[in-house]
């Protein structure tokens, strides 16, 4: 559940320019090789994507309308800002935009793309006129995987998120837990939370 608001001060940006950056950056954020179809496409409707082009800008360095600048803000659910999520986000948004201009690579040579994200706290965001917490989100956004029963087998080393599918390489895995006698590795934290309460397992 996140939203990105893409101001760019370029008055060449047609209304058709804002919505293909704008769809651009929806599909880099939504695309995982590792989940499946119907989480990303969950994950796609719960995106939102603004592009708008202030009145004023202010700011040093070379004139806007030689070199254009990006300001970006990422609003997401705190408990993803505090996960490493910038290590992900902030390559894939410049590269996103990077390959809107005819210099791909001056984002990259020049600060001209900043990217801020901003965590909101818990309970803090909401839909269905109601709030949610990071473990609704996730059960809200991988409901139609859970349901289905369509679980891909994994290849060998990995194992299947139970909880939204990813593919996860056990060696690595960070999060772990063995019920039953059968061992489950999440792709986050909130994943587990979710096994742990649908099971009711205690601690």
């Amino acid at each position: 559940m996140m939203t990105v608001e893409l101001f760019v001060p370029d008055d060449t940006l047609t209304a058709e320019r804002k919505r293909a950056l704008a769809e651009r950056i929806l599909r880099e954020l939504t695309t995982e090789p590792g989940a499946p179809d119907s989480v990303l496409a969950k994950a796609r409707e719960l995106t939102h994507v603004l592009v708008r082009s202030p009145e004023v800008w202010a700011t040093g360095g070379p004139e806007l309308d030689a070199a254009p600048r990006y300001l970006v803000r990422l609003t997401v659910p705190g408990s993803w800002s505090n996960n490493n999520i910038g290590d992900h986000v902030i390559p894939l948004i410049t590269r996103a935009i990077a390959e809107t201009e005819s210099d791909p690579d001056r984002l990259t040579r020049a600060p001209h793309c900043v990217i801020q994200i901003v965590g909101l706290r818990e309970h803090h965001i909401g839909t269905f006129g109601r709030k949610l917490g990071a473990t609704e989100i996730t059960k809200l956004m991988t409901q139609d995987y859970r349901e289905s029963g369509d679980h891909a087998q994994p290849p060998d080393g990995y194992t299947i998120d139970p909880v939204c599918g990813m593919t996860v390489k056990r060696s690595t895995a960070r999060f772990t837990l063995t019920l039953d006698g059968t061992d489950y590795a999440f792709c986050a934290s909130v994943c587990r939370k979710v096994f742990v309460e649908e099971r009711a397992i205690p601690g």
